[in-house]
Formats: structure tokens, sequence, C-alpha cells
């Protein structure tokens, strides 16, 4: 009871985080903007960006509970209050509050966190499903960390899309092929934060997957011995 209340305070408090920042970044853009829409005014893209990954984070808020309800399964209170708890260190904290700009390597830790998150995710969902005896799949452990490796990296190679498709048509330097002071990026420079976000992405959730499969390995020595 008392992690559902958690989980239901930590979910309201971002919720309404995001609100606000959502509301900040739209009265940005139409102020910064005085009126028209520049893709060179620079502080006005900031706003919009401000303002998009708002709107994601309210729509991905949701989506833990959307799944429960779909697939019919719980998700620990745990993971769900990391998943809020990560939401709010991107968005609040590293869009709006700026860490990305003030803290160089904020975005490499967060794709790092991403990558061990969304690999704890998968273990929970196939791992529950893989119990239910109504299913009975009978998957073996080292599928089950396979899994949730790939469904870590598909789902971080899918934001990695999504960023490229913002910046090719708002321009909002998401994937950093500019810099601070205005130089554009080139050739294999250009593909450094993307692949760096790429490889801690793998880092982080084969450690899940391997820390995963020793557990569930552990898991069912134990029940065939007291068998």
């Amino acid at each position: 009871m008392a992690a559902v209340k958690i989980r239901t305070i930590v979910s309201y408090i971002l919720l309404i985080s995001l609100v606000i920042s959502l509301v900040y970044g739209i009265t940005g853009v139409i102020y910064s903007g005085n009126g028209s829409f520049s893709l060179q005014n620079t502080a006005q893209m900031d706003f919009i960006k401000i303002t998009l990954q708002c709107i994601l984070g309210i729509a991905v808020l949701f989506l833990p509970s959307a799944l429960e309800r779909k697939l019919k399964i719980s998700f620990p209170g745990i993971m769900h209050v990391i998943f809020v708890l990560f939401i709010y260190a991107a968005i609040i904290l590293g869009q709006v509050s700026g860490f990305y700009q003030r803290f160089f390597h904020w975005d490499t830790l967060l794709h790092t966190l991403s990558g061990i998150m969304l690999s704890a995710f998968g273990f929970c969902i196939i791992d529950i499903i893989n119990k239910n005896p109504k299913i009975n799949l009978g998957l073996s452990d080292w599928f089950m960390a396979f899994f949730s490796f790939c469904f870590a990296i598909m789902l971080d190679t899918l934001w990695e899309i999504v960023e490229f498709t913002i910046d090719a048509f708002l321009d909002l330097n998401m994937q950093q092929y500019n810099l601070p002071d205005g130089t554009v990026l080139v050739g294999h420079l250009a593909l450094v934060d993307t692949m760096k976000d790429l490889i801690v992405d793998v880092l982080g959730a084969l450690l899940i997957s391997i820390i995963g499969y020793v557990v569930l390995r552990k898991r069912r020595n134990m029940s065939v011995s007291q068998q």
C-alpha cells in the first residue's frame, strides 16, 4: 500500500512539473519570437525543445499504466518510481533547468541509466508473462536476458530516430551537431554524440541483462533444489 502511495505521489509531482514547464515553454516560444517563428532564433528553439519534450514526457508518463492494463500485468512499485525519476531528471532537470549545459556528462549519464532502466523493464515484462500459468511460454533464462537487452536497445534506437527526425524538420540540435559557439560539426565528429549515446545504452542494457540472467539462474536452481 505504501509503495502505491509513493508511486502516485511522485507521478503527480512529475505531471504537475511537466504541465508548468509546458506552459513555460509555450510562453517562451511566443515571447522570444516576438510573434514570428525563426530557425535562427536560438532562444526560441530552446523553448520549442522544452515544449516538445514536456508533451512527450506527459504522454510517456502514462505508458507503464497503459501497459499494465493492456497486458494485465503489474510492474513493481520501485520500477515505476525509477521511471518517473528518470523522466524528471531528463526533462525537468536536464532540459528545463539546463543540466545538459551545466554538467558536461549529464546526457551520457542519462543514456546509461536509460539502457539500465529499459532492460530492467524488459525483464519485468517477459518474466511476468513467462510465469503466467495461462500462457506457459517456458522461456529459457538466456532468452529472457536476450529479450531484455534487445528491448532496451530497440527503444533507445527509436529515441535516436526521433531526435534525428526532429532535427531534420526543426533543427533543434538534439543530436549535438552544433557546438555552443555555432560551429557545425561534419563527418565523423557529427556522429560522436549519437554513437556515444548508443554505446552507453548498449553497455547499460548489457549490464542488467547479465545480472538478470545470473538472478534467474539462481532462482531456478533454488527452485529445483527445493523440489
